[in-house]
């Protein structure tokens, strides 16, 4: 609805609680359903005048292969333990059944997108140990709405374990929503990274290039 509300044409596919009421207070259109999709683990982007919202999980950009001092000419990246946690915890209270609600998202949420990667939740575990963590800011009235929060925030988390930033041959295979599969990057960091940000380049010192910044949630093992 709200996409017809601005003359644009939806496209969504997303599963997920359903609710009697929201309330939209001090937030534009954009906020809102941003706010929605994020509660369900879900994407949202324009394609020309076309809204989308997907599962993330099917949001399928393709893949595009870049080897390091090929067409992969520069990355950078960081694997970062401090915004891990072990499991998120959120809790709420059912009105119409009168009983709490209550679910926690531990590292079985992401274990689809490891690839035969060790998760930074795994490793926060295995090194130091159970950090937990339990959400105030969502009320939950439902178990189904708490299992969707809890695995989203989770999984947000999880999949920005590993970051990098990069610089590439320009191709229009390289965009948000699509996947680059590093080579030459060494046993942890070579394979699979979704795409976050993308920026094509153009200038008379460096020519055409695109920038680029990409997620994953786990590192590659020794072997």
């Amino acid at each position: 609805r709200i996409a017809n509300d601005h003359g644009l044409r939806p496209n969504v596919s997303v599963s997920g609680p359903t609710h009697k009421v929201l309330a939209q207070i001090n937030q534009s259109d954009l906020a809102f359903v941003r706010e929605r999709a994020r509660a369900v683990d879900a994407e949202l982007w324009m394609d020309g005048s076309m809204l989308n919202a997907k599962a993330h999980g099917d949001r399928d950009g393709g893949t595009l292969e870049l080897t390091y001092r090929q067409e992969l000419r520069e990355f950078s990246v960081l694997s970062d333990l401090a915004a891990q946690r072990s499991s998120v915890t959120v809790a709420g209270w059912d009105v119409g059944g009168k009983r709490a609600v209550k679910f926690e998202a531990t590292a079985s949420a992401i274990a689809s997108e490891l690839n035969g990667d060790e998760s930074g939740a795994s490793i926060l575990s295995a090194k130091f140990g159970d950090r937990k963590e339990a959400l105030a800011h969502t009320v939950p009235l439902s178990s189904r709405e708490a299992q969707a929060e809890a695995e989203a925030l989770f999984k947000m988390s999880a999949r920005r374990f590993v970051t990098g930033r990069g610089i590439a041959e320009t191709d229009g295979r390289l965009r948000v929503g699509s996947y680059v599969d590093l080579k030459n990057l060494g046993p942890l960091y070579s394979g699979k990274y979704y795409v976050s940000e993308v920026t094509h380049l153009f200038d008379g010192t460096r020519g055409i290039r695109t920038e680029f910044k990409a997620e994953r949630p786990g590192l590659g093992r020794r072997g």
